[in-house]
């Protein structure tokens, strides 16, 4: 597990854009010395941007100090480098807190481990730090562990400041509701996790979810009482209430071409999942949205 990788920064509208658009150019662009001046960032921002484009699966490392963009951030990188659609977001979001490259663990473990929908900056810390206490061999330091909970709740809330036109540092994220921060009567900070609307998230992500799921499972069959509590599933992911899920499993029981389909079994209700890989589902319906202008 890894901690304290963003340098202190959470992710920066545009951020991305300026990362693909570089390692598209020069392979070796994290590597340069001088590559901050090239993208007009500040060197630990460049060592921040090189962590959010892996913790969400962008990039990869290759041989011989260099970097290249995965099939995942080719399609990003074409059809919306500058994250104007939700449903992006929500992609990217889903491949920050499954932590698949061991970068991005706090994300992780507050969607999918933390079960506290309301608390306080505080005790949020205090409970991450055990958490990690007792899942690491090796201590590690407080200061890191805070800072991370510290960028996990700007990622999801640093909107930008509508009393001023010029200010541009804020968090694409934001867009997703997913955290809210707001004081109490203590004057204390409390952290909440917010249920977005299915619109807001899209459709195109929560069925991406699905199909990863199913691969990585090698399932068929997903049944409702899953996809509302297991880890990398909708109801964790995205917050999402049973009823909110329900209601985006029957608009993808209409789905043009990739119908899901209800299969009661055991008297659980299952969802049967086509077999395509999610990175075909996401071009296909990437393309339409293409065509249609949308992105």
């Amino acid at each position: 597990m890894a901690y304290g990788r963003h340098e202190s920064f959470y992710l920066r509208d545009k951020w991305l854009s300026k990362g693909m658009k570089a390692i598209s150019e020069d392979s070796r662009f994290f590597y340069d010395k001088n590559g901050f001046e090239k993208i007009g960032l500040g060197k630990n921002m460049v060592r921040s941007l090189r962590f959010w484009l892996l913790a969400m699966d962008l990039m990869q490392d290759t041989k011989g100090k260099s970097h290249i963009l995965t099939d995942l951030g080719k399609l990003i990188y074409k059809y919306d480098r500058l994250l104007q659609k939700n449903e992006t977001v929500s992609i990217l979001h889903y491949h920050l807190v499954r932590n698949n490259n061991d970068l991005a663990t706090v994300f992780y473990w507050y969607f999918n481990i933390y079960k506290e929908t309301v608390t306080q900056r505080t005790e949020l810390k205090k409970s991450f730090r055990i958490w990690v206490k007792n899942h690491e061999t090796k201590a590690v330091s407080e200061n890191s562990l805070d800072r991370d909970i510290d960028v996990l709740v700007q990622l999801y809330t640093k909107n930008a400041n509508e009393n001023d036109p010029e200010d541009f540092i804020f968090s694409p994220f934001t867009k997703l509701n997913l955290i809210r921060e707001d004081t109490s009567e203590e004057k204390n900070e409390n952290i909440k996790k917010t249920s977005s609307n299915v619109e807001e998230i899209g459709l195109i992500p929560l069925y991406y979810v699905l199909l990863m799921y199913a691969q990585e499972r090698d399932l068929e069959l997903i049944s409702l009482d899953e996809i509302l509590d297991e880890e990398l599933l909708w109801g964790k992911v995205f917050n999402l209430s049973k009823n909110k899920i329900i209601d985006a499993l029957n608009k993808l029981t209409t789905h043009r071409k990739f119908a899901l389909e209800y299969v009661r079994t055991n008297n659980l209700d299952n969802v049967k999942v086509p077999k395509i890989a999610p990175l075909d589902y996401l071009q296909y319906e990437l393309n339409i949205e293409f065509d249609k202008g949308k992105l």
